[in-house]
């Protein structure tokens, strides 16, 4: 069963402990060769006022890309006509959101009618990643889905990647520049994948969720434009 899916993730939590950590083993970039010059940089003094601050601001927002340590701040899977929304706000628990996640893939394939033992064939751009991700924290919640995750499996056959398919293996194209390639609307948030956590931390998650569904249902159109289906704009 055809299920489009992509989530959006944040930095490891909580902020500040996180930080530290990395402030503790942050180095200098490795064309420093001086010692007062290194000590420069990590003191701020001078030209490098706020630069070290800055190398563990950038550190930490790419926690967001690990599994083994940043979470899943929403969620949208779709069968192209239902769309299952849900996300949580900084303290709530992850954990519960990836049950939701998981029980709602189980409702499509109940709404779909097609058994209990139904495999999900997900389809996103760049979806390894999302798969990837999701089994990672799943396995570190301990919320064991009812379903295989076939994050380590082939593109075409355990799961559909958009990306893939039009830049090729190991290649990248953005869903916006590939939406704006085939003449469709494409981005039209504010809200993008480098800001996500900036909305996070203002409370805005409503807005990311928002987002998320504008992602996912601009990944129906790309499947079905790219594969001459109907619903491809």
């Amino acid at each position: 069963m055809k299920i489009f899916i992509d989530i959006e993730t944040i930095p490891a939590q909580p902020e500040n402990e996180v930080k530290a950590e990395i402030a503790k083993t942050i180095k200098a970039p490795a064309s420093m060769k001086k010692p007062e010059t290194i000590q420069d940089w990590h003191d701020g003094a001078g030209k490098y006022k706020g630069v070290k601050d800055a190398a563990i601001e950038d550190a930490y927002r790419k926690t967001a890309l690990e599994g083994a340590c940043g979470e899943i701040i929403s969620c949208v899977i779709s069968d192209s006509v239902n769309f299952y929304e849900n996300s949580r706000d900084l303290g709530e628990s992850e954990a519960f959101l990836l049950s939701k996640i998981f029980d709602d893939v189980d409702s499509l394939i109940r709404l779909n009618k097609l058994g209990p033992h139904a495999l999900p064939y997900f389809i996103g751009h760049n979806v390894r990643f999302d798969l990837k991700f999701l089994w990672q924290r799943a396995v570190i919640n301990k919320i064991p889905p009812s379903f295989k995750i076939p994050f380590n499996g082939r593109h075409g056959k355990d799961f559909y990647d958009t990306m893939e398919t039009w830049a090729g293996f190991g290649q990248r194209i953005s869903q916006d520049n590939l939406c704006k390639a085939l003449g469709m609307e494409g981005k039209r948030d504010e809200v993008e994948g480098s800001n996500v956590w900036d909305y996070v931390k203002a409370g805005q998650v409503s807005k990311v969720a928002e987002y998320n569904k504008h992602d996912v249902q601009d990944v129906v159109k790309i499947y079905n434009r790219i594969n001459f289906l109907a619903g491809g704009e």
